[in-house]
């Protein structure tokens, strides 16, 4: 968390996602290998055939192996790149709270009901399934109060989810006010809007039927 002036703005980043180091770790041992796989291919001619055209062409033994090398570092590099260019998930002042990346995303202090910490289910690589930490801004509205009461009445289970994979015991639409936040952040985060609006709760929804308040720190 970072403050600019006399608190006049706080803001919040996110963790470094587990994959992210893989893939940064993958990135590493191709650097790593990358000499080791350039000296073992030589630096003699080949002939390679273009399986479009059927042409053959000579070229140096080392250009295939540079050429995966340069495909490997594809996503790692683009991932450094995201690292040092990405802004704060949350940024809060004394009117507002607003999202990394969705400047439509925000409110004033008077117009929220509660901040949730929430996981969605999502398929990584469209195959695998997992959990995505997400932090939502629930709007103070009839919508949000009428929903509250009916879904205060039923006993949910952690397999109610919506088809984009939102829970059901979440009001409809939340993750079109969301971002990624991993849940370490989530006292931080508590601790920033107990400065500017310390009757907003901040609470973690992520099991069904719960919502356990986030302690500043």
């Amino acid at each position: 968390m970072s403050g600019k002036g006399r608190l006049t703005e706080i803001t919040v980043k996110d963790r470094i996602e587990p994959s992210t180091w893989l893939w940064l770790s993958f990135g590493l041992l191709v650097v790593l290998a990358a000499p080791w796989l350039l000296t073992a291919a030589g630096t003699g001619e080949v002939t390679v055939s273009d399986r479009v055209t059927g042409l053959e062409t000579q070229t140096y033994a080392w250009v295939g192996p540079l050429m995966w090398v340069l495909a490997a570092l594809g996503c790692p590099l683009l991932l450094v790149i995201g690292l040092f260019f990405r802004g704060p998930a949350v940024r809060l002042n004394a009117e507002r709270i607003q999202l990394r990346g969705k400047s439509k995303v925000f409110a004033r202090w008077d117009e929220v009901d509660r901040i949730v910490l929430w996981r969605r289910r999502v398929r990584r690589f469209g195959l695998i399934p997992g959990w995505e930490p997400q932090v939502a801004v629930v709007p103070n509205n009839a919508r949000t109060k009428g929903f509250q009461q009916v879904a205060s009445g039923r006993q949910w289970d952690a397999s109610d989810l919506r088809p984009n994979g939102v829970p059901e015991w979440l009001p409809g639409g939340v993750q079109k006010r969301s971002v990624r936040l991993s849940y370490r952040c989530g006292p931080e985060l508590a601790a920033g809007i107990a400065r500017f609006a310390p009757d907003i709760p901040v609470v973690d929804e992520r099991d069904p039927g719960q919502a356990t308040p986030v302690e500043p720190r």
